[in-house]
């Protein structure tokens, strides 16, 4: 388990911003050749540090205009039905974030899509449908204030688990 250094920190808080960026461009912001830079994301890359590159994409641009937090409480929790209830969120296409939690509920799931309508359809048809479910609470976002955001990437704290 290796600590990332100084010019490691910097390589992913540029990479947060815009993971488009060519090397040379990289390389001159960290004081770095570019093949040097290219091995350290690809170091990054093997050592799970970075975990995959995405495009974020504007979802009422593409007729998502719905987003709903929904909490979810299973009447059993057993490893395998909170396993169960897992793969189930994960395979849904219109769960966007799925997180196991302590506390009052067991999973908040982030859930965009085009109306109400098809909310209550995902809900009663592969949400509530799972035998343990016991508590299905909602929330719609009405603004997305915050989204995205780049984390914390700082040399004295940032240690590979």
């Amino acid at each position: 388990m290796r600590q990332l250094d100084d010019t490691d920190c910097k390589i992913l808080r540029i990479l947060q911003q815009d993971a488009r960026q060519e090397l040379s461009v990289i390389a001159r912001q960290v004081f770095r050749s570019p093949s040097s830079v290219g091995e350290r994301i690809r170091k990054l890359q093997e050592e799970g540090i970075i975990k995959r590159y995405i495009a974020i994409i504007d979802p009422k641009k593409i007729g998502q205009h719905l987003l709903a937090v929904t909490h979810v409480s299973l009447s059993v929790h057993t490893k395998e039905t909170l396993n169960e209830f897992q793969r189930i969120a994960e395979g849904l296409p219109e769960v966007q974030l799925c997180l196991h939690l302590s506390g009052a509920c067991d999973f908040i799931l982030h859930i965009a899509v085009a109306d109400t309508q098809t909310y209550y359809q995902v809900l009663m048809e592969k949400i509530c449908s799972h035998a343990y479910v016991s508590h299905v609470d909602t929330s719609f976002v009405l603004n997305e204030c915050k989204t995205h955001a780049p984390y914390i990437v700082d040399e004295h704290i940032a240690k590979q688990e």
